[in-house]
């Protein structure tokens, strides 16, 4: 396992905001541009900003008011090449189960690829079904 994921996941595992709640804080915050500022180059390359941030901000009003996250698990994708369109790498997908103040559960899916400098955001997906 890359040192660098075992970290991520330790932190994921422990709740951190380094692992996947910062981002949603700032979704639910209306600071999607802030999150694009600091996106995987190829995000920025793919989406302008514009659209990025009217794109999640449209995702995140399906949710709902928030009243409790936690973590529910985490994923490792390695993509080899660029053949399904996405830059080669390591990717992680932190999901989290999410409980609405009308007692609904949604689950929020947060996206990062390894880039030289860390870990940096790729998508925010949040769906009714696990």
């Amino acid at each position: 396992m890359h040192a660098g994921l075992g970290r991520f996941l330790r932190l994921a595992q422990d709740g951190s905001s380094a692992a996947g709640l910062s981002p949603l804080k700032q979704i639910d915050e209306g600071r999607s541009g802030d999150i694009w500022d600091t996106a995987s180059a190829f995000i920025k390359t793919r989406f302008p900003r514009a659209d990025f941030v009217a794109s999640t901000q449209r995702s995140r009003q399906t949710v709902g008011v928030v009243a409790r996250r936690d973590w529910a698990g985490i994923a490792r994708i390695r993509y080899p090449d660029d053949s399904t369109g996405i830059p080669a790498g390591l990717y992680a997908n932190v999901d989290f189960s999410t409980r609405l103040a009308n007692d609904k559960t949604v689950f929020e899916k947060v996206s990062f690829r390894l880039e030289p400098d860390g870990w940096r955001l790729t998508g925010y997906v949040p769906r009714e079904n696990q």
